[in-house]
């Protein structure tokens, strides 16, 4: 299974299935729905999805996040 993360510039993030469940890495990938106490309508880019603990940090942080597709690898 896979998780395309797309945000509103068409931007995609994709994990897998076993990054987020079977692995460290799935317990710090954090979807923002708010910042320094301001919700996330009142935000420029809305939600934001992060994955800090990325060895190459910024390829998996989507600003403006629309929706989250979940579907089998082929």
């Amino acid at each position: 299974m896979s998780f395309i993360c797309i945000a509103s510039d068409n931007y995609k993030v994709v994990f897998s299935w076993n990054e987020i469940f079977n692995n460290e890495l799935g317990k710090s990938i954090y979807i923002l729905n708010g910042n320094d106490g301001k919700p996330a309508s009142a935000l420029d880019n809305r939600i934001a999805l992060i994955s800090p603990k990325d060895e190459m940090t910024g390829r998996r942080y989507a600003k403006g996040l629309q929706k989250i597709v979940v579907e089998k690898v082929k």
